[in-house]
């Protein structure tokens, strides 16, 4: 019985850590980022490159549509 509830706890917590939409860019909306970084001049500081990716795949991925809903405590 404890271990049917074990697998359970685990068959959830996995199912729940699974990747969502909003979380993850199509592999072509990063290849056309990284393209679109390559031409980016060098002369930026430090840090610049992963916050233009960042940029990039928010503006060409679509907003989850789903409003969490937040506990008032």
């Amino acid at each position: 019985m404890k271990n049917q509830r074990v697998l359970m706890v685990m068959v959830t917590c996995l199912a729940s850590m699974s990747i969502s939409p909003a979380s993850a860019a199509p592999r072509e909306v990063e290849e056309f980022c990284l393209d679109r970084l390559r031409n980016v001049p060098v002369s930026h500081p430090y840090g610049t490159g992963e916050a233009f990716m960042a940029n990039c795949i928010a503006n060409l991925t679509p907003a989850p549509t789903k409003t969490r809903k937040y506990r008032k405590y």
